[in-house]
């Protein structure tokens, strides 16, 4: 959810914000759901309007008040160690996974960074619906639902985003 927010919003802490709000709203609307579609999809909906929302509050605001708020730094060891008047203070509460050598982390950051580089490089569109499709898992209904959508669009999108993204992930693996 907090993937597909990203796309209609341009701060990830808006994007957070958006998500929040969106389960907020469903925990006090959950009754209002009528079962005409299926729970994710009205999730999703849910997110998208709430997001949309956002993004047009945004636009209103100047940048500067927005950057601000994603400056923020999150301690990377948060929750991992364990807290001052702790007998084990300063020691892993959660020991790190020895599962991974550093090359493969760095090899797996590199990979990611090139896939969302290719997935930012997509229309709004197509980036959403391979977040909806391929990331979440939804299906075409669902995605079509969301994206307000009929089948055959949301099938044609769906062809030429995953087009362009291989073709964004070519140039990065060919040079």
């Amino acid at each position: 959810m907090l993937n597909f927010a990203r796309t209609m919003v341009n701060s990830p802490a808006l994007a957070e914000e958006a998500v929040q709000e969106a389960w907020v709203q469903v925990l006090q609307s959950s009754n209002s759901f009528e079962g005409r579609s299926s729970v994710a999809t009205w999730l999703f909906a849910i997110v998208k309007n709430t997001a949309s929302r956002h993004r047009r509050r945004e636009s209103r605001i100047r940048e500067h008040e927005v950057l601000a708020a994603g400056d923020d730094a999150i301690e990377p060891l948060s929750g991992r160690m364990h807290p001052a008047g702790h007998p084990d203070a300063g020691h892993w509460s959660v020991p790190p996974s020895r599962r991974f050598l550093p090359e493969d982390r760095t090899v797996a950051a590199e990979l990611v960074g090139y896939l969302r580089a290719a997935l930012d490089a997509l229309p709004a569109r197509q980036r959403q619906l391979v977040i909806l499709r391929d990331l979440v898992g939804a299906s075409g209904e669902e995605a079509a639902s969301i994206l307000e959508l009929s089948a055959e669009a949301q099938r044609a999108l769906l062809y030429r985003a995953r087009g362009n993204l291989r073709n964004e992930l070519e140039k990065v693996y060919q040079r």
